[in-house]
């Protein structure tokens, strides 16, 4: 048992070249009078060429004597286009797993045996049309265009975990090459992140405080307890109401040119002290 590839010519070109181009485009979004949009990549039409009209088909062969008169089995596998090669598009098992198992029953033989047998045959085929194909102009600019990608995903993942965005901030700042076009908004973002940062730290600041002169002049929770057990459980649902509609009004975030951190400080307090 021994395994055959023929290599056969075929008279159409593959059409599925990579493309040529990496693109990058703007694309306005207008909402509530405001710019919104954002920039999007994609691969141009223009492909390239594959100029080589080459396959290989896999067959498995089998000779027997039977009665004194030698006879033989062939099972065709499959049949294998240069570039589905070249660009690691092919699968042994995907393509001809039941081909092979077809064989390993027709054969009496295992379906290892057989996987083993085209492997050892096909791999340095494989091998030797890859390293040819990384040493064309359509494997290099492709490998070029995946680092491009996997850079530009590594910078928005980093830009939004330092300012704490959605992903989609990035894009309405750069393009997939990494070239700001908006500094203006970038400047927005990194005001409003120093302003929510600073405002965390005052709150933070006064809950500290807060809790320390609780603890040191009502002994604890005591006073706290004594305060929020007034309040029956309608009580507390209407008082969440007010923390809901007071704390949207007074949060930096709708308030970028104005410091409420003091109003903040005393709506905190009062939930506080409502037990909510």
């Amino acid at each position: 048992m021994f395994v055959v590839i023929q290599e056969i010519s075929v008279k159409k070109s593959d059409k599925g070249g990579y493309a040529k181009e990496l693109k990058s485009e703007y694309l306005p979004i207008i909402f509530n009078g405001e710019d919104i949009g954002h920039y999007w990549h994609h691969y141009g039409d223009e492909k390239f060429e594959r100029p080589i009209k080459k396959a290989y088909r896999v067959s498995i062969h089998h000779s027997f004597r039977k009665e004194g008169k030698v006879q033989k089995k062939q099972f065709v596998l499959c049949t294998m286009n240069y570039y589905d090669l070249a660009t690691d598009f092919f699968s042994l098992y995907d393509w001809c797993n039941s081909k092979i198992s077809l064989a390993a029953e027709g054969l009496s033989t295992s379906v290892d045996e057989i996987y083993e047998l085209v492997e050892k045959k096909i791999d340095p085929l494989i091998d030797k049309i890859q390293c040819e194909f990384h040493e064309t102009e359509e494997f290099k600019t492709h490998e070029k265009h995946k680092e491009i990608l996997t850079i530009y995903a590594a910078k928005k993942a980093q830009f939004s975990k330092q300012y704490e965005l959605s992903d989609g901030e990035y894009d309405r700042i750069y393009d997939v090459f990494g070239k700001c076009h908006n500094p203006e908004y970038l400047e927005k973002i990194k005001r409003e992140y120093k302003q929510r940062k600073e405002y965390e730290r005052k709150s933070r600041s006064y809950q500290e405080d807060f809790y320390s002169n609780h603890n040191k002049y009502f002994g604890g929770s005591s006073y706290h307890n004594s305060i929020s057990d007034n309040h029956t459980e309608d009580d507390k649902e209407t008082l969440k109401q007010f923390y809901r509609v007071l704390s949207k009004k007074f949060h930096p975030d709708a308030n970028p040119d104005i410091d409420t951190s003091e109003e903040m400080k005393l709506l905190n307090r009062l939930k506080n002290d409502w037990g909510i």
